[in-house]
């Protein structure tokens, strides 16, 4: 068959198109993505004594480890004229003038009198169920609270929490508590992550069903089953898995994601090799000679 020049133009304008338009959004969720990172300190909220509090502290997720049920973050430490040492003089971090202990969550953070209160990390419990990949929710609370000096004075403490992490989309809640501070963080995936795992997802059923589209038309058409046809198929069939990780964020094997799509993919793959191991198996049979009459 002869293609002509006009088909040659048509396929080679198609081409440029396609990769040009991949490019574009590929580029397009760069830019998006670089955006929204600048732009997630805009996402903040204030839990706490707000009037002139005693202590400030900024706190900053830093990831979501769905799999320990944490969120890790990064604190600051502010501290009011009134709580600030008169005799530690230092441009980068406050020093309290009594020792002050600074509680977020179930840590505790204890700060000398006169000392440097530096940056801290930690972690905040988190609930929810990440089997529902890549729908799952979880819900995080973090409390901060303070005392002073050696009965434990409470400490007026405005907690600010600000930033979201990289795949993840939050939606802050501060909650009104006069003994602490406290921000309730509702979590889902960015729909980014939604819908790249949905695609992929898509993509494997459509590989199945093109195999299996095509071990049914060879059988009903009476094809002889090739090797290279047995040694795709079992390499699409080890390759799955492989498929199936690259989703953002994914948890371990197992979670609804794989029950919807990777379990079946791969028994539908799997049926496809036993049908061209049986028909291979059946050719080498010898054919029975006819009984001349």
């Amino acid at each position: 068959m002869t293609i002509t020049r006009q088909r040659k133009l048509i396929f080679a304008t198609a081409a440029f198109l396609l990769i040009a338009a991949i490019i574009s959004g590929l580029s397009s969720l760069a830019i998006i993505g670089r955006r929204k990172s600048e732009r997630s300190q805009e996402y903040s909220v204030a839990s706490g004594e707000l009037v002139d509090p005693d202590v400030i502290v900024w706190l900053q997720p830093k990831s979501v480890d769905v799999l320990a049920g944490t969120i890790k973050y990064v604190a600051e430490f502010e501290l009011s004229t009134a709580a600030s040492s008169k005799t530690y003089d230092n441009d980068f971090y406050y020093s309290p003038a009594v020792a002050l202990n600074v509680s977020i969550g179930s840590e505790t953070f204890v700060f000398k009198a006169n000392q440097p209160m530096l940056q801290q990390t930690g972690s905040a419990p988190l609930l929810g169920d990440f089997n529902f990949y890549p729908f799952d929710n979880f819900t995080g609370i973090i409390t901060a609270s303070a005392i002073s000096g050696p009965r434990g004075q409470p400490v007026k403490l405005s907690l600010v929490v600000a930033g979201i992490p990289n795949g993840f989309k939050i939606v802050y809640t501060a909650l009104d508590f006069t003994e602490e501070a406290i921000v309730l963080a509702e979590i889902s995936r960015n729909p980014t992550v939604v819908t790249f795992a949905t695609l992929i997802m898509i993509i494997m059923w459509f590989l199945a069903l093109a195999s299996v589209t095509f071990a049914g038309c060879l059988h009903m058409l009476e094809k002889k089953v090739e090797g290279a046809y047995l040694a795709f198929t079992i390499a699409l069939l080890f390759a799955m898995p492989g498929v199936r990780n690259t989703m953002p964020s994914a948890p371990p094997i197992g979670c609804l994601a794989d029950q919807m799509v990777l379990v079946w993919v791969m028994v539908i793959l799997a049926f496809c090799v036993l049908q061209y191991f049986v028909r291979m198996i059946l050719n080498l049979a010898p054919v029975a000679e006819k009984e001349s009459l």
